[in-house]
């Protein structure tokens, strides 16, 4: 089974160079440019993976991780 791998960065080129990088590797790839449009679908998806950028032009990276993994422990709540 493949992996589910988040990539969230500003920088548009880095970002598709990445995630095809990673799907030839087989990972299943999802990628956004802002925190805001990952927050949206962590909300919904859980990923096994997370590459993000520290310096996003709406918020700083290490935030959006605290979110990331607090919203994984609410997915895992939720479905038990």
């Amino acid at each position: 089974m493949n992996k589910e791998l988040i990539i969230v960065d500003d920088d548009f080129p880095f970002r598709e160079r990445l995630s095809r990088s990673m799907q030839k590797k087989g990972f299943n790839v999802e990628n956004f440019p802002n925190s805001l449009e990952t927050i949206k679908r962590i909300n919904v998806k859980k990923f096994d993976y997370a590459i993000v950028d520290m310096k996003l032009e709406d918020g700083l990276g290490l935030e959006l991780i605290k979110k990331i993994l607090f919203e994984e422990k609410e997915l895992e709540s939720s479905n038990d």
